[in-house]
Formats: C-alpha cells, sequence, structure tokens
C-alpha cells in the first residue's frame, strides 16, 4: 500500500476520486507514436497522494516515454518506471502542504509505439489509489475509464524492407550483425539509408548504395530502426523504416541459494533462483540436477523448464550441483549453480551455508558464530588465566613476606644470642677476675 504524509490544512472529506484516459480510442499505424493523457479527479477532495498503475498489451504496444511535459504532481516518491516486457506502467506522486483538490488534474502524458496490428486497450489496475488523510491514507478512488484503441498496419512510403538475421520486427534477437534488403525498383539511380535509435529518423540525400543489400556488424544493443529511401529520377521517394531489436548481452550474474533463516517442512529442499536483463527482459528458466556423489559416474538429469523454487528430496543422500539457466527474450542465458551435501536429513551442506533440522544458516552467519564462539572461548581462557597469575601473585606475595618475617625472625635469634655470648664472655671474664681476687685474698 502506498503511504505518502503530508500535512492537512483543513480536515478530511473522503468522497469519490477517479481516474481517466483520454483520448478513449483512436486509430493509428504501426510504427507511429501517440500520447494519452493521465487525468485525477479528487472529487473535491484535498488528496496527499495518488498511485497509477496502467497495463497495456507489451506485443501491440511498446513505451517511448512514461512522463512528457507538466504534471500536477509535486513530487515523485519513486521514479515513473515501466515495462515493455510486462506490459506495466508504475507512478508514484505526492503533493506538498495541504494536498491538492482538483476536478481534471494531468498526472502524466504518456508515449507509446504501435508496434503491430490489432485492438488493443490500456487500463488502471487494481493496485491504482487516490489517498487522503496524514496518517491513515483512505484510498478514496472510486472509478476509472478505459482506453481502446486499433492499431492499422502504415502504408509503405518507400521500398519495403526484409532483413533475413531479424525477420520479426516484435521479437529480440542476439544477433548484433544485421542484414537488410528491399524490393528492388526499376529505374532507380540508387538508395540512401540510416540505422539508429530515431522511430522516424530520415536519411540524408546522397545515394548510399545502388543494390538492394546492406549488411552492419556489432552494432549496439537496443532497439534501431533501419531508414531507406530510393531515388528515381532525380527524385527521392518516401522513407521506410524497419525496426530491429538486439539483446547480445546475458542476463546479470546469479546464484541459487536456500531461504537464510528460514525453516523448511517437509522432506526437501527448496532451492531459489532469480536475476533480471537490463534489455529484453527474462524469458524463462531452464534447470537440471548433477549428481556428484561418484566422481568417476557424474549424473546428470534432463534439462528442463523450472520456476523458482526447485524441490530437492532430502532423502537422496549425497553431493549434488543444481544447475539452472536463466533465458532473455533473445536467448542469452546465464547459468548459476550451488552445490549441496545431504549427510542426512537433519544436516545439508550447501555452498551457500548449511542447513540444520530444517534451519538453513548462510556461512557468513556460521563463521560470525564460530568467531563469536571463538571469541568468548579466547575471553574465558584469558579471564582463567589472568586470574591465576593474580592468585599465584598474591601467594608468592604472601609466601615472600612469611619469608621475610622469619629472616626478620632469624636475624633477631641471631642478635640475641650474639648478645649472650657477649654475656657470657663478660660472665666469663668477671668470674676469672673474681677468681684470681680470691686467690690473692687466700695467699
Amino acid at each position: 500500500m502506498l503511504i505518502f504524509s503530508f500535512s492537512l490544512g483543513q480536515p478530511v472529506r473522503a468522497t469519490g476520486a477517479s481516474f481517466s484516459i483520454f483520448p478513449q480510442g483512436g486509430t493509428f499505424t504501426t510504427g507511429s507514436t501517440f500520447e494519452i493523457s493521465v487525468f485525477v479527479n479528487t472529487g473535491g477532495s484535498n488528496v496527499n497522494a495518488i498511485q497509477v498503475d496502467l497495463k497495456f498489451d507489451p506485443d501491440k504496444l511498446q513505451v517511448i516515454t512514461p512522463t512528457k511535459g507538466i504534471s500536477v504532481i509535486g513530487k515523485w516518491i519513486f521514479p515513473p518506471s515501466f515495462s515493455n516486457t510486462k506490459g506495466i506502467i508504475n507512478l508514484q506522486g505526492g503533493f506538498l502542504q495541504e494536498g491538492i483538490n482538483t476536478s481534471e488534474g494531468l498526472v502524466t502524458v504518456i508515449v507509446f509505439e504501435a508496434i503491430s496490428p490489432g485492438r488493443t486497450e490500456i487500463r488502471f489496475l487494481d493496485s491504482s489509489q487516490v489517498l487522503v488523510g496524514e496518517k491513515e491514507g483512505i484510498n478514496i478512488l472510486t472509478s476509472v475509464n478505459r482506453g481502446i484503441y486499433d492499431i492499422i498496419p502504415a502504408p509503405s512510403k518507400g521500398p519495403r524492407i526484409f532483413s533475413e538475421t531479424h525477420p520479426d520486427q516484435n521479437s529480440w534477437y542476439k544477433n548484433n550483425n544485421p542484414t537488410f534488403s528491399w524490393e528492388r525498383i526499376e529505374g532507380a539511380e540508387g538508395f540512401s539509408y540510416k540505422l539508429d535509435d530515431d522511430p522516424l529518423g530520415e536519411p540524408d540525400n546522397t545515394i548510399d548504395t545502388p543494390t538492394n543489400f546492406i549488411s552492419f556488424e556489432e552494432v549496439e544493443d537496443g532497439i534501431l530502426y533501419f531508414h531507406l529511401k530510393a531515388k528515381k529520377e532525380k527524385i527521392w521517394g518516401g522513407t521506410s523504416h524497419y525496426k530491429v531489436m538486439i539483446d547480445s548481452s546475458p542476463p546479470l550474474k546469479f546464484q541459487p541459494y536456500l531461504e537464510p533463516l528460514t525453516l523448511t517442512p517437509g522432506n526437501y529442499l527448496l532451492v531459489y533462483f532469480e536475476t533480471t536483463d537490463l534489455l529484453s527482459g527474462i524469458d524463462h528458466y531452464k534447470a537440471r540436477l548433477a549428481d556428484l556423489s561418484d566422481p568417476q559416474d557424474v549424473v546428470f538429469s534432463a534439462w528442463a523448464r523450472q520456476e523458482s523454487p526447485f524441490r530437492l528430496s532430502k532423502d537422496r543422500k549425497g553431493i549434488f550441483e543444481f544447475q539452472v539457466r536463466a533465458f532473455d527474450e533473445a536467448g542469452n542465458f546465464q547459468e548459476g549453480k550451488i552445490q549441496i551435501k545431504i549427510v542426512n536429513p537433519l544436516l545439508i551442506l550447501a555452498s551457500g551455508g548449511i542447513q540444520i533440522k530444517g534451519m538453513f544458516f548462510p556461512w557468513w552467519q556460521v563463521y560470525f558464530l564460530a568467531g563469536m564462539i571463538l571469541l568468548l572461548t579466547a575471553f574465558f581462557i584469558f579471564s582463567l588465566i589472568k586470574r591465576k597469575r593474580e592468585s599465584l601473585r598474591i601467594r608468592l606475595y604472601k609466601e615472600i613476606k612469611e619469608a621475610e618475617k622469619e629472616i626478620e625472625d632469624v636475624k633477631e635469634a641471631e642478635e640475641k644470642l650474639r648478645r649472650l655470648r657477649i654475656m657470657e664472655e663478660q660472665a666469663g671474664k668477671e668470674w676469672r677476675r673474681l677468681k684470681e681476687r680470691l686467690e690473692e685474698e687466700t695467699e
């Protein structure tokens, strides 16, 4: 749902709004361009945002530009987009300040090219919206119309042009070496031609070739137009146009994957794949499964059309490689692959990650978790070593203090012993002196 918030200057009146296409009909020739205008009627309400989603037949019409000229849109929420492969145009815009109140506001002018004969229509999709309200975003769209147009073959103004390399003007080709030929014109002096991206381009008034054949090499990818006119009796005739659509580049590179952090119930794996093509668009995918369990006897299944996701049974133990090719409208393809090792239904190893009990984890998450475990383990070991060292330091400190005290005690004892010895010597000397005095007195 589109939500675009702006402040409102007055209360919201949720009355009916409408989208309309003008003109609603017309007849156009193949190769010509025409314009349609898209209008909005807000039904008396102040509108804050609109979403216009249009559908057209890409086999009969192609968008040249989705926006031309002025518009009541104050700001495009997303850049206007379109797909000439899917036949969809998407416009999302908002209005500043109090919004817009209009009975005939021009949203956009779209330029189409008519590419093949037949009746075709341009209509609004159900996802189109007209929103009011600063926060609630109420959709007040109640009515839309549609345009119906007739495409008729264009009368040839110049020589009829053919191409052996690009025979269908509405198909994409990967061959970027187009060749062109044209009907012979009796009495023609020569022909002037030009190859460019302008649908209505004109060659100059210079004879480029007297023959009715020309080839080009390695032209650029895209939608190109070959323009041709003949000179007869010194007068240049009308110009013929021939469209070629060339896409020589493969789709963008991609890799199949298992959906991360999703629980896959059942006894199968879901392998997803998707890519885009910048020019002609993706046409289809083809896939096959290679059993690599025995390198000497690799078994391949046949290529078959496949939509995403691919289901692989978990009961098939072994090593497998899922290969998928994305083909664009021109036939170019890009291949992606993923290798899967089924150890048992509860443990799956893939080139993109690991699946345990149906829960898939990408390798980066596994590596991140392993790194966190290693980091926590290292922190725990470091803390343990630190505590051990601190405990050892404290114990050694205590033992050193105790040893120092014992040394002090020994020193004190030695000092006491030294004093006792001195006292003993003094007592001995005194005794000998007394003894000598007694002996003298006795004599």
